[in-house]
Protein backbone atom coordinates (compact mmCIF):
# COMPACT_ATOMS: atom_id res chain seq x y z
CA UNK A 1 0.00 0.00 0.00
CA UNK A 2 1.73 3.14 -1.26
CA UNK A 3 0.02 5.52 1.16
CA UNK A 4 0.73 3.53 4.33
CA UNK A 5 3.98 5.36 5.29
CA UNK A 6 2.29 8.73 4.85
CA UNK A 7 -0.65 7.79 7.05
CA UNK A 8 1.63 6.24 9.67
CA UNK A 9 3.56 9.51 9.88
CA UNK A 10 0.32 11.50 10.09
CA UNK A 11 -0.92 9.32 12.95
CA UNK A 12 2.41 9.74 14.77
CA UNK A 13 2.16 13.52 14.45
CA UNK A 14 -1.36 13.53 15.86
CA UNK A 15 -0.57 11.06 18.66
CA UNK A 16 2.49 13.04 19.76
CA UNK A 17 0.56 16.32 19.85
CA UNK A 18 2.73 17.89 17.16
CA UNK A 19 -0.21 18.45 14.83
CA UNK A 20 -2.24 20.17 17.53
CA UNK A 21 0.76 22.32 18.49
CA UNK A 22 1.28 23.34 14.86
CA UNK A 23 -2.36 24.44 14.69
CA UNK A 24 -2.11 26.39 17.94
CA UNK A 25 1.12 28.07 16.84
CA UNK A 26 -0.27 28.92 13.40
CA UNK A 27 -3.52 30.31 14.79
CA UNK A 28 -1.57 32.50 17.21
CA UNK A 29 0.20 34.39 14.42
CA UNK A 30 -1.08 37.86 13.53
CA UNK A 31 -1.06 36.99 9.82
CA UNK A 32 -2.64 33.58 10.30
CA UNK A 33 -5.71 34.38 8.17
CA UNK A 34 -3.59 35.56 5.24
CA UNK A 35 -1.38 32.46 5.39
CA UNK A 36 -4.42 30.20 5.73
CA UNK A 37 -6.04 31.74 2.65
CA UNK A 38 -2.80 31.23 0.71
CA UNK A 39 -2.67 27.56 1.73
CA UNK A 40 -6.33 27.02 0.87
CA UNK A 41 -5.91 28.75 -2.49
CA UNK A 42 -2.98 26.49 -3.33
CA UNK A 43 -5.09 23.45 -2.46
CA UNK A 44 -8.08 24.66 -4.51
CA UNK A 45 -5.84 25.26 -7.51
CA UNK A 46 -4.01 21.93 -7.26
CA UNK A 47 -4.57 19.33 -9.95
CA UNK A 48 -5.79 16.82 -7.38
CA UNK A 49 -8.52 19.10 -6.03
CA UNK A 50 -9.61 20.20 -9.49
CA UNK A 51 -9.85 16.57 -10.56
CA UNK A 52 -11.90 15.80 -7.45
CA UNK A 53 -14.34 18.58 -8.32
CA UNK A 54 -14.86 17.14 -11.80
CA UNK A 55 -15.31 13.60 -10.47
CA UNK A 56 -17.86 14.74 -7.85
CA UNK A 57 -19.93 16.39 -10.60
CA UNK A 58 -20.06 13.04 -12.41
CA UNK A 59 -21.58 11.18 -9.46
CA UNK A 60 -25.09 9.84 -10.16
CA UNK A 61 -26.64 11.85 -7.33
CA UNK A 62 -25.37 15.04 -9.00
CA UNK A 63 -26.88 14.29 -12.41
Amino acid sequence: DATRPVFEQLYKEVASGNEAQRSIDSNSQSDYRVKLEEELKALRESEMWQTGAVVRKLRPENN
